[in-house]
């Protein structure tokens, strides 16, 4: 999803992001990122959107939402649960989020970034979304999807974003 209709979905940002490394980014993660992460990172802060998803950002001054930071620790916790492969096993899980209860929002990474599909997982249960992050988070912010790992009332909120 191009930045101008990152910005149509959740309206203007109400400051810029500090600018993103990202050969930095791709270093850590040994992979380029999908390209609406990468426009929505561009265009905007830190996120949390439907007032329960964290959208993890490469320069999040805060160390809960820097996926620089919070990455890492994430694929760790994914490796210790059986029977899911972790990046940079291929397929594989790598995070770009998680919810205010603690869930996992990852990427499958099967095919070209650009192809990799929706996982959420609570380490106890799984759902699959077969569609991108940025189909994802617009179906999920307008009612069209709901993951069932989620609480009913979500999502939530007055404000399709929140800057942490």
């Amino acid at each position: 999803m191009p930045p101008d209709e990152w910005i149509d979905l959740l309206g203007a940002p109400e400051r810029r992001p500090d600018p993103v490394d990202w050969d930095a980014v791709k270093a850590r993660a040994g992979t380029a990122l999908p390209s609406d992460f990468v426009h929505l990172a561009e265009a905007y802060p830190p996120l949390i959107v439907g007032g329960y998803v964290r959208i993890l950002h490469p320069t999040a001054r805060a160390g809960f939402m820097n996926w620089m930071t919070q990455a890492p620790k994430m694929l760790r916790a994914l490796r210790r649960q059986p029977g899911l492969r972790v990046h940079p096993d291929s397929p594989g899980l790598l995070p770009w989020g998680m919810t205010v209860n603690g869930d996992h929002c990852l990427w499958y990474t099967r095919g070209e970034p650009d192809e990799w599909t929706v996982m959420i997982t609570d380490m106890r249960q799984r759902w699959s979304y077969d569609g991108n992050f940025s189909s994802f988070i617009r179906k999920f912010l307008t009612g069209e999807i709901r993951c069932p790992l989620f609480p009913d009332d979500v999502p939530g909120g007055s404000k399709p974003f929140q800057e942490p």
